[in-house]
């Protein structure tokens, strides 16, 4: 990796005037890709599909998080680094297919056809969680790869295709994890938690920013052990595993949300311990 970034700062410090050749990646619909890349000055953006996203920055260089949406219709893209207006390094992301399984659920009828009370409900705690998933902080809080919050049976994967009561459809944007009701659950990273409290869909869920638009979301919980604004360590306990909200039976379910999509969480451990050791 140092070799490749030594070419690339050779390169931008070059005479050529000529356009900057991207560098290929693939990505799949829900996945995150770590990226790193040389920035010639402190004025340096990174643009993606038009949008500057946040970057974190070590000397010469620079990393960020590059997201495909769980809907995405498959079109490349490109990002690519700016400093004053000149495009100094791009990366060209192809986005290639991925299945996703499907599953059978039965709930309470009330969370599947909900009443006037329960719709308001909803509808104003996502004006809430907006709010907060557009405010992350503008620098990383960890310095750890990404772990599993329970090291336990996966009973569903992320992006899973679910039916409902045999007819309402959905997709299951997180990863569930066998638990029994009152098992610790521990933060999969550094942070600071935003949000602990009762949610319709999710029940007690703790929510947990960890910098650059990354977070994380613990749901179904029987108890929240910290509190919003607290800055949580690294495997630190934060609630008790449980069956509230829109469950079938107890366990924990994990979301992750970056850039305001909820992507796949094996996917993020995987691309953290490509940049960060314990």
């Amino acid at each position: 990796m140092n070799i490749v970034l030594i070419i690339l700062n050779l390169i931008l410090t070059s005479c050529s005037a000529g356009p900057v050749k991207p560098v290929n990646m693939t990505i799949r619909p829900g996945e995150v890709r770590w990226i790193e890349f040389p920035v010639a000055k402190d004025k340096s953006k990174l643009l993606c599909r038009g949008q500057e996203i946040k970057i974190t920055r070590n000397g010469n260089k620079a990393q960020a998080v590059v997201i495909e949406s769980y809907f995405s219709d498959l079109s490349p893209f490109q990002c690519k680094v700016e400093a004053d207006g000149t495009e100094t390094y791009a990366i060209a992301f192809s986005v290639e297919e991925r299945e996703y399984k499907s599953e059978l659920l039965k709930v309470s009828p009330k969370k599947i056809k909900l009443s006037p009370k329960d719709e308001k409900r909803a509808f104003e705690e996502q004006q809430v969680l907006n709010k907060i998933y557009a405010s992350s902080a503008p620098e990383l809080q960890f310095k750890n790869p990404f772990m599993h919050p329970m090291q336990s049976v996966v009973t569903s994967v992320y992006g899973t295709r679910r039916v409902y009561n045999k007819s309402k459809k959905g997709q299951h944007l997180g990863i569930d994890y066998r638990a029994a009701i009152g098992d610790k659950v521990p933060a999969a990273n550094a942070g600071k938690v935003v949000f602990a409290d009762d949610l319709f869909y999710t029940g007690w869920t703790v929510i947990i920013d960890h910098g650059l638009d990354i977070y994380t979301v613990y749901g179904h919980l029987s108890q929240t052990l910290v509190k919003a604004s607290e800055t949580v360590a690294q495997g630190q306990i934060i609630g008790l595993s449980g069956n509230t909200g829109r469950s079938s039976g107890p366990h924990l379910h994990w979301g992750v949300k970056v850039q305001g999509q909820y992507i796949d969480g094996f996917v993020l451990i995987d691309e953290t311990k490509k940049y960060f050791h314990e």
